[in-house]
């Protein structure tokens, strides 16, 4: 009898929990089941218009001024800035030529040395798909300096995975990896180091990037 009414207490309990209540994983098909279930994955921040990071740059490099020679950040945003194409040290023209995923034509021509008219510098142009990659050849130095670039192709990356094509929002997350500044004004993304000698400039169209220029610093 007793045993009756504790099951008869229990009754209502069973029936409003059900065999479709939630089941806590005690049995292998359960905890299975749970494990299959899809992870929420946190959404991208997505990046404001007219993106400007001035103001935090500028606190960055006050802050290790004095350290910025060695500072690792400092040193990898110079180094990209100076090249982003090639990470290669003393880069020679065929390791330009081989990034360019399309036909290219490679034209030369001479110019005296600014800092000295006995010497004669040579520049070379590689060009594709309507777009240009120059490089200035000093006598004296023999090394190929990456002086400008008009990219209007997909067919060239920068050495980040950046090109034509490339989305804004995975530009600018891209772009962030480095300690560079950068300014957004309507379809324009701009970007250059702290000396401000060297800079990147985006176009963009329908958020992705239209065509980018690139001008270096070549003393």
């Amino acid at each position: 009898m007793r045993r009756l009414i504790v099951l008869l207490l229990l009754l209502p309990v069973w029936a409003y929990a059900g065999c479709q209540s939630k089941q806590e994983p005690d049995t292998p098909r359960v905890a299975a089941t749970a494990a299959l279930k899809p992870k929420t994955v946190p959404a991208k921040t997505a990046f404001q218009r007219n993106f400007n990071n001035t103001a935090s740059m500028t606190a960055f490099y006050k802050r290790v001024e004095l350290q910025a020679d060695e500072n690792p950040e400092v040193r990898k945003a110079a180094d990209f800035i100076s090249n982003p194409f090639l990470s290669v040290n003393e880069p020679v023209l065929k390791h330009y030529t081989a990034q360019v995923r399309t036909n290219f034509k490679v034209f030369k021509d001479t110019i005296a040395n600014l800092h000295n008219a006995r010497y004669i510098d040579t520049i070379f142009q590689v060009n594709f798909d309507s777009s240009t990659v120059e490089l200035y050849y000093p006598q004296y130095t023999k090394q190929f300096l990456l002086s400008y670039a008009d990219v209007k192709s997909p067919n060239l990356a920068l050495r980040n995975g950046i090109k034509v094509g490339t989305s804004r929002q995975e530009l600018l997350q891209k772009l962030q990896g480095y300690k560079l500044f950068i300014k957004e004004q309507k379809n324009v993304v701009e970007v250059c180091d702290w000396e401000r000698n060297s800079w990147l400039k985006f176009h963009l169209s329908k958020d992705k990037v239209a065509s980018f220029e690139y001008e270096g610093y070549i003393d």
